[in-house]
């Protein structure tokens, strides 16, 4: 299985859970995640201050989808160019208008 392989340059031996095994610990909500791990990047000046990143990772809590979206629905959008969705309509419009502006 070619997706189920991967390789790090330099890198002897990290553990880490990659490919196949990531994806469906992803799309099946796995409650154990065999590699979890948290990168946390840190402005100036604590950027180098290990502790300061170790509490702010202390103060982040775990949170699901269900926790995030409160209603999901699928629509069929048939014209890229404008909307049927009328919650939609203004994000098109700036769109549009930042693409004319560089183009």
């Amino acid at each position: 299985m070619t997706l189920n392989t991967f390789h790090l340059a330099g890198v002897a031996s990290k553990n880490v859970t990659l490919g196949v095994p990531r994806l469906k610990e992803i799309i099946n909500v796995a409650t154990t995640i065999k590699t979890p791990t948290l990168t946390i990047y840190v402005a100036e000046p604590w950027h180098e201050n290990g502790d300061v990143a170790k509490e702010l990772g202390d103060q982040i809590e775990h949170t699901t989808l269900s926790q995030i979206v409160s209603c999901s629905a699928i629509y069929y959008d048939p014209g890229p160019e404008s909307t049927i969705i009328s919650a939609d309509k203004d994000l098109i419009d700036l769109h549009r208008m930042l693409t004319a502006a560089d183009g």
